[in-house]
């Protein structure tokens, strides 16, 4: 009898542990901090240092998700396109990718990747602090530091841009510190230039040119004829 009742004791506080673990509408976010890769509009590549202190103010969204998965394939332009349409500014969402490689998970980062978007390559104990054990997971946390929604696999646009209008509407009025970053490599497009091609000389002269030239030609012509 004492046995099970031991067992039983083990096994609610495990389970507790577990409940505990898992994101939690309500809940405040921990504190970490986390070098993520940021690509501008120009293709210009940037270290960045996020910490969980300097998001305040902020209508955060962090994504867990790895490339080889099916419906984190379905959900991240459904994302995107809920970011287009919903985010405000100073918005950001932060991709951890979790695929165990770190080069196909940054792939489909940049597939559908916006303004704001920051890719955080395998950084297991990060998901391990929100007790994440499936994906994809998305939380939209508020300007302060609350977890206003939590969605698990499939949700869609409709859903996060809901999830990301409640966050706006709950946070709190806070300065947003600028985000600290550092280049790292532009690789910009080269962009041809047409250049209008212009005579080197007037218009009108080139004309007169042209029939002294074929007057000429027309009188050589003729010279040969005769001989």
């Amino acid at each position: 009898m004492r046995l099970h009742v031991i067992l039983l004791l083990i096994l609610i506080v495990f389970t507790s542990i577990e409940v505990l673990a898992e994101p939690k509408e309500g809940s405040k976010i921990p504190e970490f901090t986390l070098t993520a890769i940021r690509v501008d509009e120009k293709n210009c590549t940037f270290r960045c240092t996020l910490k969980s202190s300097s998001l305040t103010g902020r209508t955060v969204l962090i994504v867990f998700y790895a490339y080889y998965c099916s419906h984190c394939n379905k959900e991240l332009p459904e994302l995107a396109a809920a970011w287009n349409q919903c985010s405000k500014e100073g918005d950001i969402a932060i991709l951890v990718g979790v695929g165990g490689n770190s080069t196909r998970d940054y792939d489909l980062f940049r597939k559908y990747a916006a303004s704001g978007w920051y890719f955080v390559p395998e950084n297991y104990t990060f998901a391990r602090l929100f007790g994440i054990e499936f994906v994809p997971v998305v939380l939209v946390v508020d300007g302060d530091s609350i977890i206003r929604q939590v969605n698990v696999g499939e949700a869609g646009r409709g859903k996060y841009c809901i999830g990301m209008n409640l966050a706006h509407s709950k946070s709190g009025q806070s300065k947003i510190e600028p985000i600290p970053c550092e280049p790292i490599s532009c690789e910009q497009q080269p962009q041809q230039q047409l250049q209008s091609w212009q005579l080197p000389i007037p218009v009108e002269i080139a004309v007169v040119l042209v029939i002294i030239a074929f007057v000429i030609i027309a009188a050589l012509i003729r010279m040969k004829g005769k001989s």
